[in-house]
C-alpha cells in the first residue's frame, strides 16, 4: 500500500548514521523510503537502486556493502530489508485496519438506522456474504501464504504478490490493478472470497 508519509524519528536517524558519509546517509534514506513505498522489502537489484540513487552500479554496490556490514540493511531471499522499517510498516497496517474497522462500524450503524423502517429490503444479505468470505478466509489461512490483519473479522486480507501470485492476479481482475511496485496489498475480504470461488470453479472445469 502506497504511503504518502510515514513516521520518521530524525534524532534516531542522525544518531544511527554517525560515521556514514553523506552519500551513504542519502542512499540509506532512499532505500528506507523505497521500503515504505512498497510496503515491505525492496528487490536487491543493483541497477534499479542505483537508478533511484542516481549513481553508478559500482558506487551503489560499495554503499550496499557498507550498509550491510554495519547492519543497517539485510539481504533476505533476494530482497533488502530493515527491521525497524518492517515494524513501522506493520504498525501502519494495523492502524489502517483499525480505521477501516471503525469506519465500517459507523457505516453499519447508519445502515441499521436506515433499514429500521423496512426489514424486508435485503437485511439478511450481508451476513450471508460475511459467512461465505469467512469460509474462504479459513481456507486461505490453511495455505499459510497471506497476512491477516485484525483477526477473522477483518474487512481486508493482505496478499503477497509473489507468494500468492495466482490469487493476487485474480483479485486484481475483480478489484482493479495494483501498482506493480507494491508487493503486498490489502484486498477486501469479499473480493478474496470471489477470487477463491472463481479459482475453485476453474480447477474443477
Amino acid at each position: 500500500m502506497t504511503r504518502p508519509w510515514y513516521r520518521r524519528f530524525p534524532d534516531n536517524f542522525i544518531a544511527g548514521t554517525v560515521g556514514l558519509t553523506l552519500e551513504e546517509k542519502g542512499a540509506y534514506s532512499l532505500v528506507l523510503d523505497l521500503m515504505y513505498v512498497r510496503g515491505g522489502p525492496v528487490p536487491d537489484e543493483p541497477r534499479y537502486i542505483a537508478g533511484v540513487c542516481n549513481c553508478s552500479v559500482r558506487k551503489w554496490n560499495a554503499i550496499r556493502s557498507k550498509l550491510i556490514e554495519l547492519g543497517k540493511i539485510h539481504v533476505v531471499n533476494g530482497f533488502l530489508t530493515n527491521e525497524r522499517a518492517e515494524k513501522e510498516i506493520e504498525i501502519s497496517l494495523k492502524d489502517a485496519q483499525e480505521r477501516a474497522e471503525n469506519g465500517a462500524k459507523g457505516g453499519n450503524k447508519s445502515a441499521e438506522t436506515r433499514n429500521a423502517s423496512n426489514k424486508n429490503k435485503g437485511v439478511a444479505k450481508a451476513p450471508l456474504k460475511l459467512a461465505r468470505a469467512t469460509q474462504y478466509q479459513h481456507q486461505l489461512k490453511k495455505e499459510g501464504n497471506l497476512v491477516l490483519v485484525g483477526g477473522d473479522e477483518a474487512p481486508t486480507i493482505v496478499l503477497d504478490r509473489i507468494h500468492d501470485e495466482e490469487l493476487f492476479s485474480a483479485c486484481e481482475a475483480i478489484n482493479g490493478q495494483v501498482k506493480p511496485f507494491l508487493q503486498r496489498f490489502p484486498f477486501p475480504r469479499e473480493v478474496v472470497a470471489q477470487a477463491m470461488a472463481a479459482k475453485s470453479l476453474k480447477a474443477t472445469a
